[in-house]
């Protein structure tokens, strides 16, 4: 009887970890390099005045909004989200373009509480391999044309 009790825990324990399913093996998603680039005709590095998209904090949801980077880069299209938190330390806004299908310019200042103020922005369309990052240099605003793959994980 002690061998037919052992006999029957064994074969228990082996028909359970047979049929446990508790954890699956689920593999990354490979990244797509063979997207379509937005961006073809812009440089690389295109510098520009902050200035220029400071005003864009003040728009509000629906508004239309125009801006131009450079002589080949300009950014026309509709507020879609605008916000301020934390008595206006953070202001964030979001356009999606009316010319560049499903790109979206996210740009964002924030405010120290010493007194400093600096900037973040992308230009990112999930549907091609191309994007741009705000960078800044010596004081100096550059957006800098990026691959999609190196901001974003699936």
């Amino acid at each position: 009887m002690k061998h037919l009790k052992k006999g029957f825990i064994c074969l228990s324990i082996t028909f359970m970890c047979l049929f446990a399913t508790a954890q699956k093996v689920i593999l990354p998603k490979e990244p797509d390099f063979n997207k379509p680039k937005l961006f073809q005709q812009v440089p690389d590095k295109v510098a520009f005045q902050v200035t220029k998209l400071t005003p864009l904090l003040k728009l509000e949801k629906g508004q239309a909004t125009d801006i131009s980077f450079s002589d080949k880069f300009n950014f026309k299209g509709t507020v879609i989200s605008s916000v301020s938190k934390y008595n206006n330390a953070i202001r964030s806004i979001v356009v999606r373009s009316a010319d560049n299908s499903g790109a979206n310019l996210v740009f964002s200042q924030i405010t120290n509480p010493d007194g400093s103020v600096y900037y973040r922005g992308r230009i990112i369309s999930f549907q091609h391999g191309d994007c741009f990052e705000l960078k800044t240099e010596n004081g100096q605003y550059f957006f800098v044309k990026k691959n999609l793959n190196d901001m974003v994980n699936d």
